[in-house]
C-alpha cells in the first residue's frame, strides 16, 4: 500500500506565493466529541513551518486557545522572523474568523553533525504483534481510524484498556498504516501521551491539551512507534507528561510533552473497550 504525507493527509491547501495555509477541521482530524484533535493542531504548524521555510523543523509548540468544532475552514499564517543559512525560526497563528485558536512557534533546518548521542533508553516490551490491541468502536471517522495502538505496558487511560502499571509509566506501539511517520504523523501520535495520566491514577480519565511541544531527533522510516509515556505531575486539576517516541528499530525519533486539564469524564466520553 502506498503511503501519503502528513501534509497530505491533512489536505492543506496554500496559495502561491503567499505565507497563507488553510486547514480543513473534518471528522478525520477530529478526536472526541468533533473537536480538532491537538495533535493534528500541532501537525499543521508544523507542515506550514516546514513548507514555509523550505527547511525540516527541529523543534515545534503549540498553545491550543480554544476548542474548534468541525465543520470548518481554519486560516493559518505563518511569520518567519528569523532567518538564517542554517535555523530558520518562525510562528504559526490560526484563526476561525477574527478568533485566535491556535499559536505554534518552532525552528526548522539541519546543520553539519559534529557531535552524537543518546542517552535515553528505549524499552524492552514485546514486538506490536505480541501486544494487546486497542479496540475502538464507533469513532465515526475520527483521527482515531487512522492510529493504530497496540498497548505494551499499563493502561490506555482514556479507556477499560490493559491493566494500570502501578506507577508513572505506560507504553505504546503506534502507528498509521496510511501514513509516513514524518514530523507531522509523529506529532499526532504524540498526543496520544495523556492517556498515561489515566494509568498512573488507575482510573479512566478524560483529558484537554493546554499545549504540546515535540522535538525531533533522527528521520528514520519505522512502521511502527513506540510511545514510552511517563506522567511527572497530577493536581490542581492538572497533568504534566512526556513521551519518547522510538522506531522499531531501537532509534529515538523525538520526544515531547505536554500540560493537560485532567476531568472525571462524563458516560459517553468514555472510549469503549
Amino acid at each position: 500500500m502506498e503511503k501519503i504525507s502528513s501534509a497530505e493527509f491533512l489536505e492543506m491547501s496554500h496559495p502561491v506565493a503567499s505565507m497563507q495555509w488553510k486547514l480543513p477541521v473534518v471528522p478525520k482530524t477530529t478526536g472526541g466529541m468533533g473537536s480538532l484533535f491537538g495533535g493534528v493542531r500541532l501537525a499543521a504548524g508544523i507542515v506550514a513551518l516546514e513548507q514555509a521555510s523550505g527547511k525540516p523543523v527541529i523543534w515545534a509548540t503549540g498553545q491550543y486557545l480554544s476548542i474548534t468544532q468541525q465543520p470548518v475552514m481554519l486560516d493559518l499564517e505563518v511569520k518567519l522572523p528569523a532567518v538564517g543559512r542554517n535555523v530558520t525560526q518562525g510562528r504559526v497563528v490560526a484563526h476561525l474568523g477574527d478568533k485566535e485558536i491556535i499559536t505554534i512557534l518552532g525552528a526548522c533546518g539541519e546543520r553539519p553533525q559534529e557531535f552524537e548521542g543518546v542517552w535515553e533508553t528505549m524499552p524492552d516490551v514485546p514486538a506490536p504483534e505480541d501486544c494487546e490491541p486497542l479496540e475502538r468502536h464507533h469513532e465515526g471517522g475520527t483521527i482515531h481510524e487512522y492510529v493504530e495502538v497496540r498497548i505494551a505496558r499499563g493502561m490506555f487511560g482514556f479507556a477499560d484498556a490493559g491493566t494500570p502499571s502501578g506507577d508513572n509509566n505506560s507504553i505504546l506501539w503506534a502507528r498509521m498504516p496510511k501514513i509516513h511517520h514524518d514530523p507531522g504523523a509523529l506529532a499526532i501520535i504524540a498526543d496520544y501521551m495523556p492517556s498515561a495520566f489515566g494509568n498512573a491514577l488507575g482510573q479512566i480519565l478524560s483529558c484537554t491539551s493546554i499545549d504540546n511541544t515535540i522535538r525531533f531527533a533522527e528521520h528514520v522510516d519505522s512502521e511502527w512507534v513506540l510511545c514510552d509515556n511517563r506522567v511527572s505531575f497530577a493536581g490542581n486539576g492538572f497533568g504534566y507528561g512526556r513521551v519518547n517516541m522510538w522506531s522499531d528499530s531501537g532509534v529515538l525519533l523525538s520526544t515531547a510533552g505536554q500540560s493537560a486539564i485532567l476531568r472525571q469524564p462524563r458516560p459517553h466520553q468514555i472510549a469503549p473497550r
